[in-house]
């Protein structure tokens, strides 16, 4: 999939005519498969050790860590409808995989696996089950006594706070844990901890902008851009695709969150988005900051440039629309704003099902 992005991204195409004509079947009009969902729900609520049916393996440790890697794979180019399908099976394989074993590396994998949960869970608005599976992550990484992986945990737990409106709670977390991890010189740090270092800042920050604190935001997202100027663009240690580029994405994004969308420069946007660096990044991180600028261009008032983000993201990533809830409250404000609305926008509408 990323080999195919890079050539989509080269030919400056949609990389859906890469994977051929069925390709946008799992987007849809948005609809998820709520059986799996409610899959996920129960192998989440599961506690204690795993039993495996008659006959029934164990999974391999390392068959466990290769499906890790896919799911986040997966997870960074948007394929939520099939990853919702598949987190049953993960959460259990590796449930199965910490209960024969008792190690740190399977803690390790078991704490991913309800991280890229987490995640995926956030994306498609089910927030209950992103925080479980956040809280859950958090637990298996004291098995595993490994803070770095705390840490990485920390992230998607902030996230779920903050898409359960607990900003401060999310707040307070992710500068705990950011440090926690921090050297008395914290950039001294490798760069792979930086990374987290980093991207636990930018949650905070979202949790501060959410709170008004302006100047708590400014901090954070400057604290946040030294480290990045140390990990460079171009990096994803820790699945974070964490570097300078990423921090301008978060300082459009806290923008957005204080309400102060006017401040937004539609010429600076396009020189963002037509840049190297944004293209280099996973179509999931590129397609939720076009989410986020189109929100903040409705806050100014600029429908068109904002109908342009929305169109451009779900080219990019059409399930980061179609399947997040900020994607179908995005489209149905423009219908309603817009006193005329390009041809792409309505196809999109009516392939979604929105209305006014």
């Amino acid at each position: 999939m990323s080999s195919l992005q890079a050539i989509a991204d080269g030919l400056q195409i949609d990389l859906r005519l890469l994977l051929g004509r069925n390709a946008g079947e799992e987007v849809g009009n948005g609809l998820l498969d709520r059986v799996s969902i409610d899959e996920a729900r129960g192998a989440l609520t599961r506690w204690g050790p795993v039993q495996l049916a008659r006959g029934q393996a164990t999974p391999t440790l390392a068959s466990l860590g290769k499906a890790v890697d896919h799911a986040w794979l997966a997870y960074q180019h948007a394929r939520y409808a099939d990853l919702v399908r598949s987190l049953p099976r993960l959460v259990t394989d590796a449930q199965q995989v910490r209960t024969a074993n008792r190690c740190a590396a399977a803690a390790d994998r078991l704490a991913e696996a309800y991280q890229v949960t987490s995640a995926v869970m956030r994306k498609v608005g089910a927030a209950d089950l992103a925080w479980l599976a956040a809280d859950r992550a958090m637990a298996a990484s004291q098995d595993a006594d490994d803070q770095i992986l705390t840490a990485m945990c920390a992230v998607q737990l902030g996230y779920a706070l903050l898409g359960q409106g607990q900003s401060r709670h999310a707040m307070e977390v992710s500068i705990a844990l950011a440090h926690q991890i921090a050297l008395p010189r914290p950039l001294d740090a490798p760069a792979a901890h930086l990374s987290i270092y980093g991207t636990l800042l930018i949650v905070a920050a979202r949790g501060a902008a959410a709170l008004g604190y302006a100047g708590c935001v400014a901090e954070l997202i400057d604290q946040a851009d030294e480290a990045a100027a140390v990990v460079g663009d171009g990096h994803d240690h820790y699945w974070t695709s964490f570097g300078p580029t990423a921090v301008q994405l978060a300082r459009v994004a806290t923008t957005v969150d204080l309400g102060e969308g006017a401040a937004l420069d539609p010429a600076a946007h396009q020189r963002l988005v037509e840049g190297t660096a944004f293209r280099r990044l996973p179509p999931e991180r590129r397609a939720a900051y076009l989410l986020d600028a189109a929100n903040g261009f409705m806050q100014a008032g600029d429908v068109a440039t904002a109908g342009q983000a929305v169109v451009s993201a779900d080219r990019v990533a059409p399930a980061e629309v179609r399947h997040r809830p900020l994607g179908h409250e995005l489209l149905a404000t423009l219908l309603r704003r817009a006193p005329t609305m390009s041809l792409d926008l309505q196809r999109l509408a009516d392939e979604m099902g929105v209305g006014v």
